[in-house]
């Protein structure tokens, strides 16, 4: 996957930003291809529902690398990041 967008310029369409101040956006790869994309479907990466809730090309790909156990879903009881965070801080997700 290091090879996708590694030592390329790559273009954001950006979507806003969270409460953070983070760019919330997709990775456009010189190909065309989405990076956000190709990283969920492979595994890599979670859907995150808060900022992307009506994609539904997203929402697919989780849900064939699920399926598939794919990546980070391999594990049998993956834990999302949003949770992760709650959880150090002693708060249930």
């Amino acid at each position: 996957m290091s090879e996708l967008a590694f030592g390329k310029t790559v273009t954001v369409l950006t979507h806003g930003r969270d409460r953070y101040g983070r760019t919330i956006g997709d990775v456009i790869l010189p190909d065309g291809a989405n990076m956000n994309q190709a990283l969920v479907k492979v595994g890599l990466a979670w859907w995150y529902r808060q900022y992307a809730h009506q994609d539904d090309t997203l929402r697919m790909l989780e849900d064939k690398a699920r399926k598939d156990r794919r990546g980070l879903w391999a594990d049998p009881q993956p834990v999302p990041p949003w949770c992760w965070r709650k959880r150090k801080k002693g708060i249930a997700c």
